[in-house]
């Protein structure tokens, strides 16, 4: 029997969850093996079976907690099921800033409010639950679906880095858009607040716990900005 996961979060729709050995099945065939799903999550990461990718959590799982600098987490619909990936990854505790990527499988998916759902949830846990100073967001220039979302999340457009990236699958260079969203702008963004509300059933803007927020040491409040450790 599969062992039960910790829930990072809940909202209306959605579930975070972290990503398990158990898992590298959904990955690999809805996520990671899609050229087009990757092309606007990930460029040129593309494991190459369902064991590489279960290899990589396992391994994963073994990093010790303070040296743990990735946060990935299974977005899962209530109805649907898994329907995504979020992460905050590239964290550092020193400048409290991790990258923020947010990807759901299925086209169809992304016509709908499940991703700015997602992003809201995860911006939650950055800010109110690990006490992350900065998010930041880099996007290829070819995907403005993904830049209309952060622009209304409150993430800025910071710089443009021109032929950034090489695309192995299309032989081009492609230019990389970088976002930031700070603490401070974060606590002032009032069309958050009714999206938040809508959404989640909470104003995020407001310091407060997310629900079910996986401390590492209940002993330590989430104040060090490390937090993006283990789930329990």
């Amino acid at each position: 029997m599969m062992q039960s996961v910790p829930i990072f979060h809940e909202s209306r729709h959605l579930q975070l969850r972290r990503t398990v050995p158990n898992d590298a099945e959904i990955l690999y065939e809805r996520g990671f093996r899609q050229r087009e799903f990757m092309r606007l999550f990930r460029l040129n990461d593309m494991p190459t079976s369902v064991a590489a990718v279960h290899k990589q959590l396992v391994q994963r799982q073994q990093i010790p907690p303070q040296q743990e600098t990735y946060l990935e987490l299974m977005i899962v619909h209530r109805r649907h099921g898994p329907i995504g990936l979020c992460a905050l990854a590239d964290h550092s505790s020193l400048h409290r800033r991790a990258e923020y990527l947010v990807g759901l499988f299925d086209t169809s998916r992304r016509q709908l409010s499940y991703g700015v759902e997602a992003g809201l949830m995860l911006g939650d846990l950055a800010f109110n639950g690990y006490n992350l100073n900065k998010l930041y967001a880099s996007t290829y220039a070819y995907n403005r679906p993904a830049q209309k979302v952060l622009e209304s999340g409150g993430f800025q457009l910071e710089g443009c880095c021109r032929e950034h990236i090489f695309d192995r699958v299309t032989q081009q260079f492609v230019d990389l858009h970088n976002y930031g969203l700070t603490v401070s702008h974060f606590r002032q963004y009032q069309r958050l607040v009714p999206l938040s509300l809508r959404l989640l059933g909470r104003d995020i803007t407001v310091p407060s716990m997310p629900p079910n927020f996986q401390a590492r040491d209940k002993n330590a409040p989430a104040k060090s900005g490390n937090r993006i450790l283990r789930s329990v």
